[in-house]
């Protein structure tokens, strides 16, 4: 018959301990006990059934278990008379102990010398004091019915350590005692005095903390609030009292005590300042994330921000958590001061990806954006207006201004979903009134009055430009009157048939190339096949949606390169790209299609801005962008 849970068996143990008043408890009168205990609570207690009838030798290798987890010890095994030792019994009365030395310090810890001696050491669960201290203090079962032999460090005497006990009340004992050896009289002024000489630029600064720990016993754990000086003046305390007691040669309990104190309370000091530390670096951390966010292209989804790193090159994801981030986007985008925008907005585009940007990065990236759309839609609508034209067909946005401005919109939707949803988005208006209000002003108007400017004016694009562009394509006979006439007489019937007839079919994945990257269910072929193909993976995560690499590349271009003449300009772009071209030929033979990512690709972008001739360049932000495109484009087309 097997028992159901060894932690019920040992609760039964531990209350058959307390009511004989002994840790020690004789096998065979508990295995009757329990029986009879068994029989009496069974209705309100059903479980207790499996107990009815066990055998003894069932219940002896249970209470096996409970010595393995060092809840028990077993005395006189070979004997009749078999002994179960309940250590936890001990956590109780040792619990007490604390709380009395809380109340007189002279009360000496708790040790392995207060226990009987058929108590072997290995009985209990031994622990390193300076690792198990801090975990306690982030994590602790006061629950547990566990004893612990704490290990303290520089062979100082072990203490026994109940786990019900919360850690602090360890901590505030080790400090309690400290703060009555400092306040007798032979030990006040001495180590004071010490203090203050080791510190002659803050004399008073010492004096004030020594006289603080002293007379406030009950904020022990708030004493030093991320305060530097009072850490230093603490480990320097520390030190002078256990260098002092050392020395001693033949310690008495005091003496042992008070070196117990000193590794306790060094410990707790340990872990304020790791904590500390680890706050700090947490916190520059989400620090390094809001100025990313402030970095070209200046909106990221989450993905793009789970792999900022800071200028060491470390991933800033995992020096916070998950719900550190979380915290920090939340408070960006929802703390407002005067009823303005939070510094943090959201926006959707339509294929559903969801980015952050700050406000004060929206008006420049439409600006931005509505540059590099320029040339795409003035292109499109050049050749789709060409084609028609060929036809003798007409659209009405050739020459009205209306149909013009609704296919601008249309354009704008396909071609830069990221500067449609901008223009679109609700907090546009108000992000408007905020910035024409603000001191600084607006630098960028793209409203007149609380209107938005046509998308003509915003693209810098007019229909009688493009017109005339789709009209110099055509041949010389389109342009006399006559034959343009006449032709179009016969053909302006056919001419829906040839536009429907001109559209591109749909591709579907049968009609993509069996030796294409898209087809590929894993990446196979040559290296160079496979690192083009990685390539254009990794422009995917880099290149926003609706743009191009070479769009993204002008743009950034654009931003870093700002020599006044064009032969200026033009001779910066080749050093920049010849250096990036000769760096790529010499690492390109190392590189692994294995490692080849985009850390990969900012490594090796990050390298090459801080040459010294890059070094040159200020808008190093546009630079860095520049170069991980341009390093993927080289990639990528071998």
């Amino acid at each position: 018959m097997a028992m159901a849970k060894s932690v019920k068996l040992e609760s039964l143990l531990r209350h058959y301990a307390t009511k004989q008043e002994s840790a020690f408890v004789n096998f065979k009168d508990f295995c009757d006990y329990l029986r009879r205990y068994s029989a009496k609570h069974i209705e309100e207690q059903p479980e207790l059934v499996q107990y009815l009838e066990v055998p003894d030798s069932t219940l002896y290798k249970e209470i096996e278990e409970l010595v393995s987890k060092h809840e028990a010890y077993i005395l006189n095994q070979n004997t009749g008379k078999v002994t179960v030792v309940v250590l936890t019994y001990y956590s109780v009365y040792f619990a007490n102990r604390y709380k009395e030395i809380l109340n007189s310090p002279m009360v000496p810890f708790p040790s392995v010398t207060d226990l009987p001696k058929q108590l072997p050491m290995s009985a209990f669960e031994k622990r390193d004091g300076a690792e198990f201290i801090p975990y306690l203090l982030s994590e602790q079962d006061v629950k547990s019915p566990l004893l612990y032999c704490l290990m303290l460090p520089k062979d100082v005497p072990a203490i026994l350590y109940p786990a019900c006990v919360p850690v602090i009340f360890l901590v505030r004992c080790a400090m309690a005692k400290m703060r009555h050896i400092l306040k007798k009289d032979e030990y006040h002024d001495y180590f004071l005095k010490k203090l203050r000489n080791s510190n002659p630029n803050k004399e008073i600064g010492a004096r004030n903390f020594f006289s603080r720990f002293l007379q406030h016993p009950d904020n022990t754990d708030q004493t030093f609030d991320g305060d530097t000086d009072s850490f230093y003046f603490w480990n320097q305390l520390c030190y002078f009292i256990r260098q002092d007691f050392e020395k001693v040669k033949d310690r008495t309990i005091e003496d042992t005590n008070i070196l117990q104190a000193i590794s306790i309370a060094e410990i707790w000091l340990m872990f304020l300042k790791d904590k500390e530390n680890a706050a700090q670096k947490k916190q520059e951390a989400l620090n390094e994330l809001e100025a990313c966010l402030a970095k070209p292209p200046y909106f990221f989804e989450m993905d793009s921000i789970l792999k900022f790193r800071d200028s060491k090159g470390a991933l800033l994801y995992g020096q916070f958590s998950e719900e550190d981030l979380k915290a920090s986007l939340q408070q960006l985008t929802s703390e407002t001061e005067n009823n303005d925008l939070p510094k943090l907005l959201v926006f959707k585009i339509e294929s559903g990806k969801r980015y952050f940007i700050y406000k004060s990065k929206v008006l420049p990236l439409i600006v931005r954006l509505a540059n590099e759309a320029h040339n795409t839609i003035e292109k499109h609508l050049t050749d789709k207006w060409y084609a028609v034209l060929s036809n003798y067909g007409k659209l009405p946005e050739m020459k009205e201004d209306k149909a013009f401005e609704l296919e601008l919109h249309k354009c704008v939707q396909e071609f830069s979903p990221v500067l449609h949803t901008l223009l679109t988005a609700n907090f546009l208006p108000v992000l408007n009134f905020e910035l024409n209000n603000s001191p600084e002003g607006n630098n960028f108007n793209i409203f007149t009055g609380n209107k938005l400017l046509p998308y003509s004016e915003l693209l810098m694009l007019k229909n009688t430009s493009i017109l005339a562009r789709a009209r110099m394509m055509l041949p010389f006979w389109y342009t006399i009157p006559i034959i343009s006439w006449i032709a179009g007489l016969f053909l302006k019937k056919k001419q829906p048939v040839a536009r429907k007839q001109s559209a591109a079919p749909e591709l579907t994945s049968d009609d993509i190339p069996d030796d294409t990257p898209q087809k590929r269910t894993g990446k196979t072929g040559s290296k160079k096949e496979i690192l083009a193909a990685t390539a254009k993976e990794i422009s995917e995560q880099l290149i926003p949606s609706g743009s191009t690499i070479d769009r993204e590349l002008d743009s950034y271009h654009n931003i870093w390169n700002k020599m006044i003449t064009n032969e200026a300009r033009t001779q910066l772009t080749e050093d920049v790209n010849a250096l990036i071209r000769d760096y790529m030929r010499k690492v390109i033979k190392t590189i692994s299609t294995s490692t080849f990512n985009l850390e990969r690709v900012q490594s090796l972008a990050s390298t090459l801005v801080k040459t010294p001739n890059m070094q040159k360049i200020k808008e190093e932000d546009a630079l860095y962008m520049y170069t991980q495109l341009y390093i993927l484009r080289l990639v990528s087309n071998g």
